[in-house]
């Protein structure tokens, strides 16, 4: 047997550098400020030098058109502040640190703004030579189309990188950019037939000279803004030999994605390999992040209640093929006498919705939830289609435990007494007044803002699917209606669908004691058999998420477009924000990754995917370097790392 000596990795806690910025970034802000006033002195010199010329009826772009003797004047100038338009998206990328994705967002806009203009007085430059004859014209008019889709997407996203007052102007800038836009719009068909255009010019220059001021303010707000100091990030814990990548990607998601306090832990053939912690146990702040914090997880409680399900059928207590209502009779009403304890499990009843408002405090009445539950009607025939029952499901989960159980435990209480205690976690559903606040990690909550910034990664139809008013997401999301993840009240009721309280070190035990066998928490080798077939999902579409998803006894299974685990045999859950938790048999890996700053990654959220890459590369490395045998970890040889600082760019 082949010893993997684990390493301690601590942190100093030496006080954070003040940044600075540097002359480099400051010149590059600057050029902000400078295209916009050479913008403007081109306009004013160029009409200066062309008698025919009008500010009032004539359209800028025409400052260019063949004939004008300004063209030799204005195009070089134009280049000149294209050029600096093109600094200045530089210096707003840069400006923006890895936790401002906004601000990032916006400086690609501008840099693609300045690029695209490049081409306007060589490749799309106005040809106008016959009035109504606007074809040879179409190149450049499709260009001003894209230069001002370019603007205006650069003032959404730039309005939400700076804080409140500087959000409000860049809104009324869009108004204003807009509400001109379309007063400009009727002028269209008088250039086209070489007509007079009075006021055009006018209408024209307020949109110029809007987005002009705004980009000469963000300059401005960019070089005011004062920069606090960075705030340190401690990481610490224990990493096995041999996971060492691991550990630097953690690092790295501190340094790079922005992240703000999290916890990693990796069991391998029922031994801890990875167990680390950092950052801050606040958004705001510099509370660390410490080696008891605690964290709600979301919907990665989900994985953790069908546990306690999978518990019960080892037991005999409850047959995943009968019917719910066999161990709830009062579950048959309108239409549900014949939905199997699978179908509900694996998100086929239809069950998404209830048709009364669920407060915090209703559900301390169990009794009275599991009425409510039982007069339910499905959406749809149950088991013809499945959808995501986002909240709904651990309710029900609630109710069979509490029905199969010969003790009538809630599922809190059974969690804890059949599967935390013994394996001694520290998770629980339904937190116990005992445990002191200064041990609860905040969530830094999802944003309008960060919405706006997640477009670009989330898929469109679940994007349509948010916005669609009364579709079923939505109405599934408000469950309960008054639930604030910040707020004691919501974490000290049995919530089994998402106010899971833990650490990832318990969540990834938990999960390593399934991996291997289940046999220390009774688990019978015909119930994991069950648990790990590759679910059966007629159709993969979820009527609910609007993506393809496969849900199997309680479980998220990875599948033909959801990828995680070694094989089909995976099986685990993620939460809402980016948490995740599995367990994959087939590498006797039980895994869990846990953090405190919400992010719209429905799976694969890149500070957890890199960490999971990271785990199976080096569970490859290893069982390569052993012939195929497997390695068996330590938790002896303990050694110190160097003390580092790691610092939020």
């Amino acid at each position: 047997m082949t010893t993997i000596g684990m390493t301690e990795h601590r942190t100093g806690a030496m006080a954070p550098p003040i940044r600075s910025r540097s002359v480099a970034r400051r010149v590059l802000l600057a050029c902000g400020i400078l295209s916009s006033l050479l913008y403007a002195a081109t306009d004013v010199l160029g009409g200066m030098r062309y008698p025919g010329y009008s500010f009032a009826s004539r359209a800028v772009s025409e400052l260019m058109a063949v004939g004008a003797p300004s063209e030799t004047l204005v195009d070089p100038l134009f280049l000149a502040y294209g050029m600096l338009a093109l600094a200045f998206g530089v210096g707003v990328f840069r400006e923006a640190t890895g936790r401002n994705r906004n601000l990032r967002i916006t400086g690609v806009l501008l840099i693609g703004y300045a690029a695209a203009g490049f081409t306007g007085p060589t490749l799309f430059e106005m040809h106008r030579h016959v009035p109504g004859d606007l074809g040879s014209d179409l190149p450049h008019i499709i260009l001003t189309g894209v230069l001002v889709l370019l603007t205006l997407l650069a003032m959404s996203f730039g309005a939400f990188a700076l804080g409140k007052r500087f959000r409000v102007y860049s809104f009324a800038t869009l108004a204003t950019v807009i509400l001109f836009g379309a007063l400009s719009a009727p002028y269209g068909a008088r250039l086209a037939a070489g007509q007079p255009t009075p006021g055009f010019g006018i209408i024209e220059r307020i949109n110029i000279y809007a987005s002009l001021l705004w980009i000469s303010t963000l300059a401005v707000a960019l070089l005011r803004r004062r920069l606090a100091p960075r705030p340190a990030a401690r990481v610490n814990g224990v990493i096995a030999a041999g996971f060492e990548e691991v550990r630097d990607e953690f690092e790295r998601n501190f340094i790079e994605r922005g992240e703000i306090g999290a916890a990693v832990a990796v069991y391998w053939h029922g031994e801890k390999v990875v167990d680390l912690w950092g950052g801050r146990r606040t958004p705001e702040g510099d509370t660390p992040w410490n080696e008891d914090t605690m964290i709600v997880v979301m919907s990665t409680t989900k994985g953790l209640a069908a546990m306690t399900l999978a518990i019960a059928n080892a037991r005999g207590w409850l047959d995943y093929d009968a019917p719910v209502a066999r161990y709830w009779p009062e579950f048959a009403q309108n239409g549900k006498a014949s939905i199997t304890v699978r179908q509900l499990l694996g998100h086929e009843a239809g069950l998404v919705l209830l048709d009364e408002t669920l407060t915090i405090e209703k559900l301390h009445d169990i009794d009275y939830v599991a009425r409510l539950l039982a007069r339910q009607t499905p959406a749809w025939t149950p088991g013809a289609r499945h959808g995501y029952h986002a909240m709904t499901i651990g309710l029900y989960m609630q109710e069979l435990i509490r029905h199969v159980d010969p003790s009538h435990r809630t599922l809190g209480r059974f969690f804890r007494e059949e599967i935390a205690e013994p394996l001694g976690l520290e998770f629980y559903i339904g937190l116990p007044a005992e445990i002191p606040d200064a041990r609860l990690a905040k969530v830094k909550p999802l944003s309008r803002a960060r919405a706006i910034a997640a477009l670009p990664s989330t898929p469109r139809s679940l994007i349509k699917k948010v916005l669609q008013p009364g579709s079923l997401l939505r109405k599934s999301l408000a469950i309960p209606a008054d639930i604030n993840f910040n707020d004691r009240r919501s974490l000290e009721v049995e919530l089994p669908a998402g106010n899971g309280v833990g650490t990832a070190r318990s969540i990834a035990r938990a999960y390593s004691a399934f991996a291997e066998g289940g046999v220390e928490l009774g688990v019978t080798a015909e119930t994991l058999a069950r648990i790990t077939a590759p679910p059966t999902v007629a159709q993969p579409m979820d009527d609910v998420l609007g993506v393809p998803t496969y849900f199997s006894l309680g479980f998220a299974r990875p599948g033909p477009d959801i990828g995680f685990g070694s094989s089909r045999h995976a099986f685990g859950f993620p939460g809402a924000g980016g948490s995740f938790a599995f367990a994959d048999p087939d590498a006797h890996l039980g895994y869990a990754y846990v953090m405190n700053k919400l992010d719209f990654w429905l799976i694969d959220d890149p500070r957890e995917k890199h960490l999971r890459d990271a785990v199976y590369r080096a569970v490859a490395r290893l069982n390569a370097q052993s012939g195929g045998g497997a390695l068996h970890p330590s938790l002896s040889q303990l050694a110190p790392r160097d003390e580092m600082e790691l610092l939020l760019l």
